[in-house]
Parts: C-alpha cells; sequence; structure tokens
C-alpha cells in the first residue's frame, strides 16, 4: 500500500504550460520517490469524507488544493480520531491554512517537505455552533465584514478581490456584538472580530498578526473602523503593519463566545479557515498541540515575509 493519500482538488490552480498543479505535483512527489495515491474530489465535503476514510485505512493524508480542500482534509484527518499525519501541497489563490504551519506557497517545496518527512504539533482551533455544527481549523476564525467577503468569494460573486470587498463594504452595517473570554468581556460595536490560531487570511492578510500555534491561546482582534478607514487598514495587513491600532482592540484567550448583543439585530456570519458556518453565536475552544504535521523544521513562512518586509509579522513595534 503507498504510504501517503494526496487528496487534490483537480480544479484548483491556474493551468501553465499545458498542466494542471496537480501534475506537476505528481512530478515532484515520484522524482523525491515519494510512495502516494491521488483521490480527486467531487463535491464540497467529499475531501473530509475521503480524508476520514482514507486515514482509517491507515494512508496519511496531504490536502492538494485551496484553503477549502485542506481544512476539509485536515478536519477529516482528526475527525477520525486516528491520529495519522497530515500536510498540505498549497495550490489555491490564498494559502493561509498551510502558512500556519510554516508552508510557503511552492509546489515543489510542499512536496519536498513530504520527501523529508519531518512532523511536529501546533496548537488547533475548533468551532461549535449552537446548532451541532462543529469544525477545526488551522487559521482563523471571523465574523462580521469579513466573513461577508468569505461569502462571496465562496459564491464567486466577484472575480477581482478589491472590488468584492469595496462593494460588500459599502453595503455594510456594523452592530453590536458580545464576546466573552476567559477573564474579560466586549460588549459594543465592531466590524469584524477575528479569533486567530494562525495569523492570517485573504492570501496573507494579518489581522491576528501576535498569533502563535504553541502557546494554547487565541489571539483575538475586535475592530471598529469607519469604512472608509477600514478600507485603507486592509493594505497594512499585508505588511503586518496594522497593530497597534488605536480602533482595533487585542485579548488573548483559550475559549471565546461570540453573540449578537441585540438578538433583533439580524446575525453576523461566521466562518473558519474560509469554510461558512452560518450565524452567530459561536464559541471558539483551543486545542493545545491538538494535532501533528508534516511540517518543515523552521518556519518559511515567516523567514519569507522577514525577507520581504524586513521584520516577522508579530513583531508590531518594529
Amino acid at each position: 500500500m503507498e504510504d501517503y493519500a494526496i487528496i487534490c482538488n483537480p480544479l484548483a490552480g491556474k493551468q501553465q504550460k499545458g498542466k494542471r498543479p496537480i501534475e506537476f505535483a505528481s512530478e515532484y512527489l515520484d522524482n523525491f520517490n515519494v510512495s502516494y495515491k491521488l483521490f480527486n474530489t467531487e463535491y464540497a465535503g467529499h475531501a473530509i469524507e475521503l480524508a476520514t476514510q482514507l486515514a482509517k485505512d491507515g494512508y496519511r493524508v496531504i490536502g492538494a488544493g485551496g484553503d477549502g480542500t485542506c481544512n476539509e482534509v485536515f478536519h477529516g484527518a482528526i475527525s477520525s480520531n486516528t491520529g495519522v499525519l497530515c500536510g498540505f501541497i498549497p495550490m489555491g489563490s490564498g494559502n493561509d491554512v498551510p502558512a500556519v504551519i510554516g508552508i510557503i506557497p511552492d509546489i515543489k517545496r510542499a512536496c519536498k517537505i513530504i520527501a523529508e518527512g519531518y512532523t511536529g504539533k501546533c496548537d488547533v482551533g475548533l468551532a461549535l455552533k449552537d446548532d451541532g455544527i462543529k469544525r477545526y481549523f488551522l487559521g482563523v476564525g471571523s465574523q462580521g465584514f469579513d466573513a461577508e467577503v468569505a461569502r462571496r468569494a465562496n459564491e464567486n460573486k466577484e472575480k477581482n478581490y478589491n472590488a468584492m470587498v469595496i462593494k460588500a463594504l459599502f453595503a455594510w452595517k456594523s452592530k453590536e456584538v458580545k464576546v466573552i473570554m476567559d477573564n474579560e468581556t466586549y460588549e459594543g460595536y465592531a466590524n469584524l472580530v477575528a479569533v486567530g490560531n494562525g495569523g492570517s487570511y485573504g492570501a496573507g492578510m494579518y489581522i491576528c498578526q501576535k498569533a502563535k500555534v504553541d502557546d494554547g491561546l487565541f489571539d483575538i482582534s475586535i475592530a471598529d473602523i469607519k469604512k472608509l478607514k477600514l478600507l485603507f487598514q486592509f493594505k497594512r495587513m499585508y505588511s503586518g503593519s496594522l497593530s497597534p491600532h488605536p480602533n482595533i482592540f487585542e485579548y488573548q484567550s483559550k475559549k471565546v463566545r461570540i453573540e449578537m448583543l441585540n438578538p433583533e439585530d439580524e446575525s453576523y456570519l461566521c466562518q473558519v479557515d474560509g469554510e461558512m458556518l452560518g450565524d452567530l453565536p459561536v464559541t471558539y475552544e483551543t486545542l493545545k498541540d491538538g494535532y501533528e504535521f508534516i511540517r518543515p523544521q523552521r518556519n518559511e513562512v515567516a523567514e519569507a515575509f522577514k525577507e520581504k518586509y524586513g521584520h516577522y509579522f508579530w513583531e508590531c513595534d518594529h
């Protein structure tokens, strides 16, 4: 039997030189003498089913695709209760999920990381809805404006991301939320509430830029910023220069409960790793050292960021 199950979204990524990204990945894996079998997803949620069953069959599971596929594969792996190793080959437009464990968006490098075989545990987030929906995640759980942008992205209503953000922003109305944490409670207006296990979403926008995956804590960012000012803050997230900000309130907590303060208000949407969960309320829990991943020995995403911007994304006082 092959060692690895590569669970791929065959539509992920752009075709180059007549080849799809998974064809390049297959060549690299063959060159690195990785023993694997390829499984293609056919519908939303299929990667969860595949990962769950393949983990039980004894495979180490690898998500090859965008953040949606990577989240589904990871969710399936941890839900299988087998403890099998999980890894990623980033092929999407965002690639924030692989970035949490230090994997840069380079298919060849990701395949070599699998061949190198280094592994390590990291914290995991768990989102629990009152209606019984349960989802594990690696990156950011968010509610409010950014979740609305994620919804539009998933529905492909607008191909241009910046145009989508602008359209969503001008239709947006902030509402009051209640955020209950271990030792503190926030009540008030908020554009968005981001609960970070990892630091970024939206292809490298660092909203919870001080988040660490080895401290057993979420970093929570609550933004109450006027519309036009919020628009100009998005660019600062890419360079890791958003924090500190007078209208962003930052906390740390192991557990977070988020509700609408006024039940008569239309509820905010919530999402994790780009996957929509529905309306608030939602509860987030941190799982310290929650799962073991195939990953590089050092955080190559952080090193690439420092090379580009001259500082690590968690260094807010540069």
